[in-house]
C-alpha cells in the first residue's frame, strides 16, 4: 500500500483507541496512585529527580519493591506540569496507548497483510482488558513498556525484511530497550522477542546459526544493557530476584513453588478469557474466586491442557502460519515474568500486566484473518457479514473499555464495583470494608471485612487491619481474637502494640504485659512499650489495693497509652 494510505489506516487505528481510552481523562487518583503518588512528597518536586535511578519504585521505608527510575521521573514531571491535578496523567496515559496501537499496526504490518494487521491493531486498541493500565495512572509503565517494545521489534521486523540491519537501526532498538526496562522489568525479554521472530516470521533462507552468527555482536550488546540493568536494580532492589514481595495469599498459605505454579496452571483459562472475551473485568483475582492449589486436583486439568494447546498451535503454526506461531510466542514470553511459573509476583492475575501480551494474543487471532478470507474471497454475503462481526467486535470494545474507565474514577466507585465484579473473591470485599472503616460508614466496612475474613480467613495483613480499626474505635473486644488469630497464622507480625493495648483496656494485664515485652523483643518503638507494662503494673497494683479493702465493685482506673 501507499505510504498515505497507510497513514489514514494508522489514522483510523489511532481514532480508536482514543475513543476507547478518552474518557479516562477525568479519572482521579486511585489504588495505588494514591500512595505512590498523591501522598508521595518525593514526586512532588523536580529537584534531585537524577536520584531515582539509586532508588526504588516505591519507597524504601514502604518495602523498596521494584525499579523503574523512568517511571517515577515521569509522575514528578507529570505532576509539576499540572500542579498536583491527576489530568496531566491521565492525559499522558491515553496519549502512550493511542501511540501503542499505531505501534502495533506498524508490527503487525510487518507479519501479516495490510487488511489483517489493521484488524489485529484494531482489536487491539478496543481491547477492553487495557483499561486498567489506562484508567489507573500506575498502569503508565505497562503502556510505556507495550509502546517501546512493540517499536523496537518493528524496526528489527522491517529491517530484516530489507536484509541485514544496519547499525543506525540496532542502536535505536538498544535505545528503545534499555529505555523500556527502566520503565518498567518486563521489558527485559526484548531479546528473546527479536530470536522468536527470526525463528519464526523472519524470510532468511540462510540457516538460523549463520544468521545468529552474523548478529551476535548486537545481541551481545543487548545482552550487557539487559545485565547492566539487573544488576542496577539488583545494587537497589530490597526484594531479591523478583524485587516485590510475593501475593500475601502465597505467603500466608506457605506455598511452595510446585503449589504456585498449580495454582496458575489452574488459573490459566482466566487469560483465555481475558484475551479473546474481557466482557468481565475485575481488579480482584483473588480466593476463593481462583483456587489456591493444595496438591495435584482434577480442576487443574483444563488450564493444563489449554497451556499444551496453546504452546502446541504455536509450535504447529510456525511453517504453515509463522504469524500465528510468532503471536502465540510473543504472548507466552511477555506473559511469562508477571506468570507466577518462574518467580513469585504480587498478585494471582493483574489485568495491567496484560497489555503486552495481548499484542500477541491479536496478531495471533489477525493470522486468522487470511486464511478466512481465501475461503470467502468469492462470497459476498460471506464478506459483508465478516466485515459486519469486525465493526461490531469494534463497538462492543469501545463500548466495554468507556465502561469499565470509569469504574476507576475515584476508590469508592472503584472497591464498590469490585465487590460487583467479583463477589466470590475475599480481596475485593476487604478493599472496600478497609475504605468505608476510614472514610465513610464503620458498619458497612465492617460486614465487608468480615464476608472477606469467612471467605477466605488466611491473610495476616487482613486480618491485622481490621484489628487495629477496631482498636483505634475502641471497640477491643472483637479486635483482641483478631490478633489472636493473626500471631497464630504469622509469630512475626507486627501488630503486638495494639493487641497489648487492647489486653490493657480490657484488663487482661498479666498477657498485656507479655505482647509488649513480645513487642520489644520484635523491634516495637520502646516508649509506648514500656508505657503499657507500667500501666499494666499500675492497675495491677490498684486492685490489689481494692481488693484487700473488699472494694470489688469499683472500676479499675487504667492509664491508656497510645501505641
Amino acid at each position: 500500500m501507499t505510504r498515505r494510505t497507510w497513514w489514514l489506516l494508522a489514522a483510523a487505528i489511532a481514532a480508536l483507541a482514543l475513543a476507547a481510552a478518552a474518557n479516562s481523562v477525568v479519572n482521579g487518583f486511585t489504588y495505588d496512585d494514591v500512595y505512590l503518588i498523591e501522598r508521595s512528597a518525593r514526586i512532588h518536586t523536580l529537584d534531585g529527580w537524577w536520584r531515582e535511578f539509586a532508588h526504588t519504585y516505591w519507597p524504601e521505608k514502604t518495602g523498596g519493591e521494584g525499579y523503574r527510575p523512568l517511571t517515577i521521573i515521569a509522575y514528578r514531571v507529570e505532576w509539576a506540569l499540572g500542579g498536583g491535578s491527576p489530568l496531566p496523567f491521565h492525559v499522558v496515559n491515553v496519549g502512550l496507548h493511542v501511540a501503542g496501537a499505531v505501534a502495533v499496526f506498524w508490527l503487525a504490518c510487518a507479519v501479516l497483510p495490510a487488511g489483517a494487521a489493521w484488524i489485529g491493531a484494531a482489536l487491539y486498541a478496543v481491547h477492553p482488558v487495557h483499561a486498567e493500565a489506562i484508567a489507573n495512572v500506575v498502569g503508565q509503565s505497562e503502556l510505556a513498556v507495550a509502546l517501546l517494545i512493540a517499536v523496537a521489534a518493528a524496526l528489527y521486523l522491517h529491517g530484516r525484511r530489507a536484509g541485514p540491519i544496519g547499525r543506525a537501526r540496532w542502536a535505536a532498538i538498544t535505545l528503545l530497550y534499555a529505555l523500556a526496562c527502566l520503565c518498567k522489568e518486563h521489558a527485559i525479554v526484548l531479546p528473546a522477542l527479536l530470536l522468536l521472530a527470526e525463528v519464526t516470521v523472519v524470510d532468511d533462507k540462510s540457516p538460523l546459526w549463520q544468521r545468529v552468527v552474523s548478529m551476535r555482536p548486537a545481541f551481545l550488546v543487548l545482552a550487557a544493557v539487559g545485565v547492566s540493568y539487573l544488576w542496577a536494580r539488583s545494587a537497589v532492589v530490597i526484594e531479591g530476584l523478583g524485587g516485590f514481595r510475593p501475593f500475601v495469599v502465597f505467603q500466608a498459605l506457605q506455598l511452595s513453588s510446585a503449589h504456585r505454579v498449580l495454582t496458575m496452571v489452574g488459573a490459566a483459562p482466566e487469560w483465555l478469557r481475558l484475551f479473546l472475551w474481557p466482557a468481565r473485568l475485575m481488579t480482584e483475582y483473588a480466593p476463593p474466586y481462583i483456587e489456591v492449589a493444595q496438591g495435584v486436583s482434577v480442576t487443574q486439568l483444563p488450564g493444563l491442557l489449554l497451556l499444551i494447546g496453546t504452546l502446541g498451535l504455536g509450535l504447529a503454526c510456525r511453517r504453515r502460519s509463522p504469524a500465528t506461531a510468532f503471536g502465540v510466542g510473543w504472548m507466552a514470553l511477555t506473559l511469562l515474568p508477571t506468570s507466577n511459573f518462574i518467580i513469585p509476583a504480587g498478585f494471582i492475575i493483574a489485568e495491567r500486566t496484560l497489555l503486552s501480551p495481548s499484542i500477541g494474543a491479536m496478531l495471533a487471532v489477525a493470522s486468522a484473518v487470511p486464511l478466512l478470507y481465501d475461503r470467502i474471497e468469492a462470497q459476498a454475503f460471506a464478506r459483508r457479514t465478516g466485515a459486519a462481526v469486525v465493526l461490531l467486535l469494534l463497538a462492543l470494545g469501545i463500548w466495554r473499555s468507556t465502561t469499565r474507565n470509569a469504574a476507576w474514577r475515584d476508590n469508592e466507585t472503584l472497591f464498590r464495583q469490585g465487590v460487583v465484579d467479583s463477589p466470590d473473591s475475599y480481596r475485593a470485599h476487604f478493599m472496600l470494608g478497609m475504605y468505608l472503616f476510614e472514610k465513610t460508614s464503620r458498619v458497612e466496612g465492617e460486614r465487608h471485612s468480615r464476608v472477606a475474613l469467612r471467605l477466605f480467613p488466611y491473610d495476616p495483613v487482613m486480618i491485622y487491619a481490621l484489628a487495629e480499626r477496631y482498636r483505634a474505635s475502641e471497640m477491643c473486644e472483637p479486635a483482641i481474637p483478631l490478633f489472636r488469630a493473626l500471631f497464630v497464622i504469622q509469630p512475626d507480625a507486627t501488630g503486638h502494640l495494639g493487641f497489648a493495648s487492647c489486653l490493657l483496656r480490657t484488663l487482661r494485664l498479666a498477657e498485656a504485659r507479655q505482647e509488649a515485652l513480645a513487642a520489644l523483643k520484635a523491634g516495637a518503638p520502646v516508649a509506648p512499650a514500656r508505657a503499657i507494662i507500667a500501666a499494666a503494673r499500675e492497675a495491677e497494683d490498684s486492685l490489689r489495693a481494692r481488693r484487700a479493702r473488699g472494694d470489688t465493685a469499683a472500676p479499675v482506673p487504667v492509664r491508656l497509652p497510645k501505641p
